[in-house]
């Protein structure tokens, strides 16, 4: 009789453990989920002043499904062919995250536009999708800049960080008007990172973990995040040349996806690994050569003013 009671007691504690374990793993999932579609907002604290851009506007305009964007546009130089960069910011971040790299080029004649991408900074929106919808914000970036007279529809570029570069790929890839593009610690897919994620900063395994978030994503969302998959959009972006950057001690998004994406991508393609530079901190560690390489990629694809030999 004892012994059956034990037999009863310790089965009872395993079911309890086991209910307790799977309530803990779906609170934890989904809360996770929660936070990748509903960041928390950060506004802009600086201005394109503060960087030393003289002359900037504050504009707004309305994406492609209706969500009103807040944005900057710096005009390019008068002097200039009226070339133009755009500029997106990562998750959970705003249009101040890039402003030094767009005054490295605004010094240079070129114009830029940076908009809060939706559900970011002083846009509106309620649902971040990693890269799917943000593609639309994209699409109408594009089409203010189309109607700007002082800017060149011929000469669009694309700067992007994180989730932004992957934005950047997977919109360069469906338009046309972008000619280059550079993808900053860009993922090759939110599947495999969101798997890395749950690895390398919980020490869980990646089962059942990441089928949990991405199911929790999908249902929040509405949007498949099986096919956020911006190595899958690079054959749609060739002919047009992309630069890859990344910190090799990136411990958000491994240094691994820019090089898989790189081996992936057509000609003309550069890969520009920094040796100790973290998540987008960059200008922390090579500003220099961050500039030359910036400068250098923009100036021989997007050019702002013509050289003879592009004229000829």
């Amino acid at each position: 009789m004892r012994r059956k009671r034990l037999i009863n007691l310790t089965g009872f504690t395993l079911i309890v453990i086991l209910i307790l374990g799977s309530a803990g793993t779906i609170w934890l999932t989904h809360a996770r989920a929660m936070g990748l579609i509903h960041p928390l907002r950060h506004r802009a604290e600086n201005t394109p002043a503060d960087v030393g851009i003289e002359t900037w506007e504050e504009v707004r305009f309305a994406s492609t499904d209706g969500i009103e964007l807040a944005a900057w546009f710096v005009p390019p130089a008068t002097d200039g062919n009226g070339a133009t960069i755009i500029f997106l910011h990562g998750f959970g971040s705003n249009r101040g995250e890039l402003l030094e790299q767009a005054e490295m080029l605004t010094r240079r004649g070129y114009g830029a536009l940076l908009p809060d991408m939706r559900n970011h900074g002083d846009s509106g929106g309620t649902l971040t999708t990693l890269g799917f919808s943000e593609v639309d914000d994209v699409r109408a970036s594009v089409d203010y800049l189309l109607s700007r007279p002082e800017v060149n529809a011929e000469r669009i570029g694309l700067v992007g960080l994180s989730m932004g570069a992957a934005t950047a790929l997977r919109a360069t890839a469906r338009i046309p008007e972008i000619r280059a593009v550079v993808a900053e610690a860009a993922y090759t897919s939110i599947e495999d990172n969101i798997a890395d994620g749950v690895q390398a900063f919980t020490g869980l395994p990646a089962f059942p973990f990441a089928p949990l978030i991405i199911w929790f994503c999908q249902n929040e969302s509405g949007v498949s995040m099986q096919s956020i998959r911006p190595i899958d959009d690079l054959s749609a972006i060739a002919p047009r040349p992309i630069l890859f950057i990344h910190g090799e001690r990136d411990g958000l998004i491994n240094v691994h996806n820019s090089e898989r994406l790189y081996e992936a991508a057509s000609e003309p393609k550069e890969l520009y690994l920094i040796a100790d530079a973290a998540h987008g901190n960059y200008l922390d560690h090579e500003p220099e050569e961050f500039e030359r390489r910036l400068v250098a990629f923009f100036e021989m694809n997007v050019p702002v003013i013509e050289s003879p030999q592009t004229e000829s």
